[in-house]
Formats: structure tokens, sequence, C-alpha cells
């Protein structure tokens, strides 16, 4: 038996305002009392509203998309935006760009100003793996997520199997030779991380069913990180690392130089995303490399298809997942 749609009536009956007040709300089209959106967006996440869509399939024109990333110190972000404004651009589509550094609070008003801008579609990589923000499930605008996603949704996904790609990255360090394999990533609230600690573990579970995971979770601040990674190698003693992101690697190069760890004969590493300043090292990393131009190319062609036609994707959580490669950079020293 299909579910009979929740209406503005309903939430207004539920929260005990007009449906005008409900719908200024939703279409911001008039300044409501703080305390007063703050009551209607609860209610619309409790009842679960979804905007109805009356209007005709034809292709809705975009004019200007926001982006939000997560932190645009990481490598991946800065190509990524660079691939969307490109592709925006050869649409006649300008780029609204807003970093939520790491930061929960900035994330939600970063989409609130993107909505108030309002902007025709929105790419967003949350901060962490939460609730959908309830002003996105208000807003008629269509919505792509990028590398990161939240908890349950009902939007478009693109990025990779994060999953598949640790556990496919364990297996190569297992084929090196190493008899044990330590990860070290972000705090798990951050969705690549969780992935990427599944994928780990069913490695381990796969290839090195005897060893118990060895995981590392670092502050996104970096906050004592050296003295955190120091204590994990000297204890853990792990022959190949997973590094979570090019800039943990950094920072784990630099912990394993002052320890004299020798690389790769002693500590064979694996980390995300290939940068430059890994050609200039003295000593091999091999890298698990994502195609973050087709990830870039494919989240505005998504926006592109939902504005086309509004009930494409519009109530239905999809994923795009694109598939990782690895940078054999091991493949001229021998297996132990």
């Amino acid at each position: 038996m299909n579910k009979k749609p929740v209406t503005m009536k309903d939430i207004a009956l539920k929260a005990g305002v007009s449906v005008t007040t409900v719908s200024h709300v939703i279409s911001k089209t008039r300044n409501v009392a703080q305390e007063t959106r703050e009551l209607v967006l609860r209610t619309l996440d409790e009842l679960d509203y979804q905007q109805p869509d009356n209007r005709p399939d034809e292709a809705a024109p975009l004019d200007r998309i926001g982006v939000i990333t997560a932190d645009i110190q990481e490598d991946y972000y800065i190509l990524l935006v660079k691939t969307i404004e490109t592709i925006a651009s050869e649409n006649n589509i300008s780029v609204l760009f807003c970093d939520s550094a790491d930061d929960i609070e900035k994330e939600e008003r970063n989409i609130s100003m993107m909505l108030s801008k309002n902007v025709d579609g929105l790419i967003l990589a949350p901060v962490n793996n939460g609730p959908y923000p309830r002003e996105l499930k208000a807003a008629d605008i269509p919505v792509v997520l990028v590398d990161r996603q939240y908890e349950k949704h009902n939007t478009s996904f693109v990025g990779i199997n994060n999953a598949e790609s640790a556990l496919s990255g364990t297996r190569y360090l297992v084929e090196k030779g190493c008899q044990s394999v330590g990860f070290i990533g972000y705090n798990e609230s951050v969705y690549t991380m969780q992935q990427r600690v599944v994928g780990y573990k069913m490695g381990l579970m796969q290839y090195l069913p005897n060893q118990t995971p060895q995981v590392l979770h670092l502050k996104y601040s970096k906050e004592n990180s050296h003295h955190l990674i120091k204590a994990f190698l000297s204890e853990a003693h792990p022959e190949g690392l997973i590094c979570g992101t090019s800039d943990i690697c950094y920072q784990v190069l630099s912990v394993a130089d002052d320890m004299g760890l020798a690389i790769p004969e002693q500590l064979k590493i694996l980390t995300y995303d290939d940068n430059k300043w890994l050609d200039y090292l003295k000593y091999p990393v091999s890298v698990i490399t994502q195609p973050t131009v087709e990830i870039g190319c494919h989240a505005v062609e998504r926006i592109l298809q939902l504005a086309a036609n509004r009930r494409v994707g519009r109530r239905t959580k999809t994923e795009i997942l694109y598939d990782t490669q690895i940078i054999d950079r091991l493949k001229n020293y021998p297996v132990a």
C-alpha cells in the first residue's frame, strides 16, 4: 500500500503554525523568526516531507550551481573543484564555491547561504556521515554528493568504492611480502575513512586471518599526530601500511624518517591519491589512485540530468561508484 505523501498542511498542524508560514520556510519567500523556522524544519524532518514537483519534465536551464567541499586543503578537492568548474563553464554554468574547513556548523551555514543565493543545483562533499540536512530535504534543487556522503539520503552520490579499494590495497601489500598490515586514517565519522577501514579489515580476514586489525585514528586538526604515529609504528610494527590520505602519508614519512625506518625494506607504504612530491622521494611509495576528473565530470552531468527531469533520482538514493587503480612503485623491489 502506497504511503500518502506528507503535505504542508500536515506540517502546519504538527508544528502548530499556519500553512503560509510553512510555505515561506520551504520557499524562502519571506523571513520567518528563527525559532519558528527551526520548529518547521524539525517537523519537516520528523515527517519526512518531500518537496512536490508540479513542473513539466522539460529541461530546466541551469545558470549557477553551488559547490561545497569538506576541506579544500586536501589535494583531492583541488582537482575535483577545478574539474567541476571546467565542465560547468563548458555548459555555460557559473560556479559558486564554499569550503567547510571540516566544520559541521560552517557546512550548515554554507548550505543556507547557497540556498539563499538561489543556486540551481548543489554539488556537496559533506564533512561527516551524519543525517541529511533538513534544509536540503526541503529544497527544490538537484543535489549531488561527491567523495563523501551522508548516512541516509535520497539523492545521488558519485565517488569510489572505498571498501573495495582498501581491500585491494591490503591484498597488494600482502602480495609484496608484508606479514602484517596497518591502517592510519581520520575519524570514522568521515564516510571515506569508515568505508576504507571496513575494506582493510575485510582484507585482513581474507589474506591475513591471524592478524588483529591495527588501526590508528587521527584528529583532522593534526593535533599531536607526530607523537601518535610514532607510538603506533613503535608498538604495532606493521610491515605494510595503508595511509587514508596523502596528507597522512606525508606525516607518516616524516615520522619514519625520525625513527630511522628504512622504506620499503622495513615499512612498505600504500597511500591514497598520487601527488607530484611523491616522484621526488628517495624511496618508493605506492598509490591508490582515484579517477577524480571522471568523478567531477559525472557530478556535473548528474546535476544536468536531475535538472532536466526533477523526478529522476529525486527521491531515490543512487550511487555511481568508480574503480580505483594502484600505482605499483614496488615492482622493482624483491618480495621478502
